[in-house]
């Protein structure tokens, strides 16, 4: 019985993680497929904070700098888009979760947690 209480215990406190998110402002400048049409991975140049992302070239040849591609969106954002939204750092998403990754890039990625 301890065996399994401690097993339950171990599998609540895993379902529980809390993400130490932060705020950000910036424009969408691109969009990656994670899985499919439904769900993006958006291409954010970072106004604020700043030097927190890396260089970024879109499908159409442009160059950015600061920026962060960054998933989970709870709605579609369009190019060009200014947004205020919360995130937090998640170094492998596309990795693990996305069906499609991005290997000819160098920026970090990150979820969302809330749009304004």
């Amino acid at each position: 019985m301890r065996k399994f209480i401690f097993f339950f215990s171990v599998i609540l406190l895993a379902s529980c993680v809390k993400h130490d998110d932060f705020a950000i402002t910036g424009t969408v400048v691109d969009y990656e497929i994670c899985n499919g049409i439904s769900e993006m991975g958006y291409a954010i140049e970072i106004s604020s904070p700043d030097s927190i992302g890396g260089d970024y070239t879109t499908r159409t040849g442009d160059n950015y700098h600061n920026v962060v591609v960054v998933y989970g969106a709870d709605r579609i954002l369009k190019e060009n888009a200014y947004i205020n939204a919360r995130i937090y750092w998640d170094k492998n998403y596309s990795k693990t979760t996305c069906s499609r990754h991005y290997t000819d890039r160098d920026v970090p990625e990150a979820v969302f947690t809330k749009i304004d």
